[in-house]
């Protein structure tokens, strides 16, 4: 194998294809488990692996330890394409959430992915009062700006400033996505 490596470092397409060959089941197999058995984006994931392996060929310090350094260059793909791909899609639910969009109250699986989207999106909020409004404005049951104002003693204006701001940071924060995708 350290042959191999050595002659695709040098350019030789026959070496490379070799390794390719040797290796593209075990990747492929890989990428499809880290993309939860999505083949069309498992496929993408590995082509972007063999495609950055064979472009820093020249980096890999010890041709012995090229099957290590396949994987660890498989690993960092698919961490940094299903983080991307799932900070977006988030990202994506998260507008249709600021669009305030209504769930049909029939409709329980859309109500549990909605409420676990804003599990997650408070996650992320330091502002205790942010919090315990978003929550109660998305949560179930959903409730008005002005019931959120009564419930917790502030003026119905802080309800709808502070509504108003997070839902200015989930458009800034899919915009930016959108731009990092492209």
């Amino acid at each position: 194998m350290t042959g191999l490596v050595k002659a695709a470092r040098r350019g030789d397409r026959r070496a490379q294809r070799a390794l390719f060959d040797h290796h593209h089941r075990r990747i492929m197999a890989y990428c499809l488990r880290c993309a939860d058995g999505d083949r069309e984006q498992a496929m993408d994931l590995t082509q972007e692996t063999f495609t950055r392996v064979f472009s820093r060929l020249d980096t890999l310090r010890d041709p012995d330890r090229f099957t290590g350094w396949l994987f660890a260059i498989a690993a960092n793909v698919c961490r940094t394409q299903l983080s991307r791909a799932g900070r977006a899609r988030e990202l994506v639910d998260a507008f249709a959430l600021e669009q305030d969009r209504h769930v049909q109250a029939d409709d329980a699986r859309a109500r549990e992915r909605r409420i676990a989207l804003v599990q997650r999106l408070l996650a992320k909020i330091e502002d205790r009062t942010l919090r315990k409004i978003v929550n109660l404005k998305y949560a179930e049951p959903e409730h008005t700006t002005r019931q959120i104002a009564a419930q917790l003693d502030i003026p119905h204006g802080t309800v709808t400033v502070k509504l108003s701001r997070f839902r200015a940071a989930v458009r800034r924060d899919l915009a930016r996505a959108l731009l990092e995708v492209s």
